[in-house]
Parts: C-alpha cells; structure tokens; sequence
C-alpha cells in the first residue's frame, strides 16, 4: 500500500546511512520516529525530503522531492513487445477466420463493443470490411428450389444440389462461419433453408 511504500524508502534511506538493517514493515515493524532520528542525526531532512538542482541547467529545483532507497522489481510487460499489426495473414482450419494471438499472426480482435460502436456512427459499410471482407467470406453454392447448400461436381463440370439433384443455382456471398453454423444446425436434425430467390420454395 502507499503508506507502506513510502515507509519503506524512509528506512531504507535511513539503513543507507546507518549501515544495519531495518524492519519496514507498516504495522510491527520500526518506527517512523526511529527512521526520522537517523535522517536528522546525518543531516537529511528529517521526512527524506530533498533539494534537488536541474542536472541540465544546474538551478534549484523550487520543491522539495522525497527521496528513499527502495527495492523495486522491473515490469516485464514492455509497449515494444506488445506491438502488433496484420494486413492478412494466416487463418483458422475450421472457421476460415484469422487466427487469434500475436504469436500466431493474428487478427486483432473486433468484438460486440465496437461493433456496437461503428453502428452507432451508422458506418455500415466498415462494419461490412471488418466483419465478412476482411475475415472469413466466402462463396457459396445455394439451391434456388430447395434452399439447401449445394456442391461443384468436378467430374461433370457442374453444380448440384444434394437434396433434390436441381441444377439451378445462386451463388451466394456469406460469412464462411454462417455456412459452417449451418452445417451444424443439421447435425441436429433441423433443415436450415437459405431463400436466395423470391419465388423459389413453391414446393417445400
């Protein structure tokens, strides 16, 4: 605490100049009586205050500055280690968005809160950049009958739908991340339908 502190460089100071060892604990330790007699008895002001001069211009510094002698331990957590920047950079397997970490190259995050910012402002074509663009967007093949996710049969050199064999399809624009939600929805026995054109899904 700042009382303990600052008791703690008064007896230093004092142990300095007395050469023994001193007890700075707050509550059972020496005396701040005891610190203030050994400082008044070398000439130091008695509440480790001091004069100090500019060691640029060599004047007076006009107030008094308290000085003591304490141990400190240095902060690991430097600014030069913590800088990090990423234009684009590696990816997820399963999500095909950026890694997480500085270690890892990753994105910085863009979380809930400044996603509610930036729609505060009404700027929603960076909330578009930060979200799909410059994240996971992807292509995909969508069923204009059914609504199901299509694929590229590579062989036959076109696309099918899986569900009803249909060959009219919409490519769609969506965050890699939605189609993968998708995809586990059905694992749940629930059919997501994605509605790509107004008048498809006469028949479901």
């Amino acid at each position: 605490m700042t009382a303990g502190h600052l008791l703690e460089m008064l007896g230093g100071k004092a142990g300095s100049l007395k050469g023994k060892l001193m007890d700075g604990t707050p509550f059972r330790g020496d005396k701040a009586e005891m610190f203030r007699e050994i400082l008044k008895e070398y000439g130091f002001e008695e509440w480790g205050e001091e004069e100090l001069y500019d060691g640029i211009t060599g004047k007076k510094i006009k107030a008094k500055i308290f000085v003591g002698v304490i141990y400190y331990q240095r902060l690991h957590h430097l600014v030069s280690n913590k800088m990090h920047a990423r234009s684009r950079g590696p990816v997820q397997l399963l999500t095909l968005q950026p890694t997480e970490g500085r270690s890892r190259e990753g994105g910085l995050r863009f979380g809930e809160m400044e996603r509610d910012t930036l729609i505060g402002f009404g700027v929603a074509g960076v909330i578009r950049d930060r979200l799909l663009e410059e994240s996971d967007k992807s292509i995909q093949y969508i069923c204009k009958k059914c609504g199901s996710i299509a694929y590229r049969d590579h062989v036959k050199g076109e696309v099918v739908c899986p569900l009803c064999g249909s060959r009219d399809i919409a490519e769609v624009e969506m965050p890699y991340a939605f189609k993968l939600l998708a995809d586990e929805i059905k694992s749940l026995m629930i059919f997501p339908k994605i509605i790509s054109d107004k008048k498809a899904n006469k028949d479901f």
